[in-house]
C-alpha cells in the first residue's frame, strides 16, 4: 500500500472514530460538523494525491 493510500485511510479512520465518540456523548451537532466539514475537502485531497501521485 502507498503512503498516499495510507494517509488518506487514517484521515478518514480518525475522522469516524471522532464522530462516533461525539454521538456517543450526544454532541450530534459536533459530529455532523465533523463528518460534513472533512468528507468533502477530504475526498477533494484524496483525489488529487492519488491523481498526481499514483506510485
Amino acid at each position: 500500500m502507498s503512503y498516499t493510500k495510507f494517509y488518506i485511510l487514517t484521515l478518514y479512520l480518525v475522522l469516524i472514530i471522532c464522530s462516533a465518540l461525539f454521538i456517543m456523548k450526544e454532541h450530534y451537532n459536533i459530529a455532523i460538523l465533523l463528518i460534513l466539514g472533512n468528507m468533502l475537502p477530504g475526498y477533494a485531497l484524496a483525489n488529487s494525491l492519488l491523481r498526481e501521485n499514483e506510485n
